[in-house]
């Protein structure tokens, strides 16, 4: 359905935060390029969580199961990875991990690289890859893991990996505590991005050219982007941000999609379930910033994502 995909084009690209558990660029260090963060034990112990987990479950970590035998829900409780500009980017696994489940990254490790043992204040460390402590631009930063980097299991139920060791000693120093971040109780996932990450990972660059092309003009003008997902009784609530250049582009975009709701909100053939979602939709627009709020049945979610 057009309307329908638009619609969620417009709510999960305008991914700040303002209300729920509230999502701000005062809730990362200064130098965070993007923060994303999976709360899996959330997902399995909420309601509307638990569909959505289920959903990750059968079409992300069987596959990780069938190709290196870990099963990561039953390993795993929360996964944190952002970038910073100082310190490169950084991948922290958190749950009761297994012996045997380290035993095998260890195992596969040894296969695909050579690693070199370290320690830092008493805790081990790898060195696997190739070394290369220059930060990477925003476009590479997580994918630089890929050449080489760092990785611990010797802070308790954490694996942590990092680009540079600058980072993985400050890590090990803190019990894997990232300094500066804000935590997001009962928040499922999180999701931040500056202007650089999405230019990047959209290739603006490579966008048309046309004034009137709405939704690439929007990519080119955001300045930072967020997305945050919790339960809120049973439903999803999903609050977005889109910080953009110009206070006339929020306030466009606002337009936009107040027309969309005015247009659809009272449409008898679309599903109740999607009706329910605009009729709860609420928009707001303060000078750069547009804010998205609404609640969704995770089942139209998953379904969406099955499409």
């Amino acid at each position: 359905m057009p309307f329908l995909r638009l619609f969620f084009f417009i709510l999960l690209f305008c991914v700040p935060l303002t209300a729920h558990s509230g999502v701000t660029a005062a809730d990362f260090p200064g130098t965070t390029i993007w923060y994303a963060h999976a709360d899996l034990e959330q997902m399995r112990s909420s309601p509307s969580g638990e569909k959505l987990y289920d959903w990750v479950d059968g079409e992300v970590f069987i596959e990780i199961y069938e190709e290196v035998g870990i099963d990561v829900g039953k390993e795993t409780d929360r996964i944190t990875a952002f970038a910073d500009l100082e310190r490169g980017a950084v991948l922290i696994v958190e749950g009761l991990i297994s012996k045997e489940a380290r035993d095998k990254v260890l195992a596969l490790a040894t296969i695909t690289t050579k690693l070199d043992l370290r320690s830092s204040g008493g805790k081990n460390y790898y060195q696997f890859g190739e070394e290369n402590e220059s930060v990477a631009s925003a476009e590479n930063h997580f994918d630089s893991l890929g050449d080489g980097g760092y990785f611990s299991f010797d802070v308790q139920h954490k694996v942590i990996v990092t680009s540079t060791e600058d980072q993985m000693k400050a890590l090990l120093k803190s019990g894997g505590k990232i300094t500066g971040m804000a935590s997001h109780p009962n928040a499922l996932f999180v999701l931040t991005a500056d202007r650089s990450l999405v230019q990047a990972g959209l290739r603006t660059d490579e966008l048309v050219d046309d004034d009137d092309d709405w939704d690439s003009n929007i990519l080119r003008n955001t300045e930072q982007a967020a997305l945050l997902i919790a339960d809120e009784d049973g439903l999803l609530a999903i609050e977005a941000q889109l910080v953009v250049r110009e206070p006339g582009m929020a306030e466009s975009i606002g337009g936009i999609i107040n027309g969309l709701i005015s247009l659809q909100a009272f449409n008898s053939d679309l599903d109740p379930e999607i009706l329910s979602l605009i009729q709860n939709t609420k928009v707001d627009v303060k000078g750069r910033t547009l804010s998205i709020s609404t609640v969704v049945d995770p089942a139209l979610i998953v379904a969406i994502l099955d499409d």
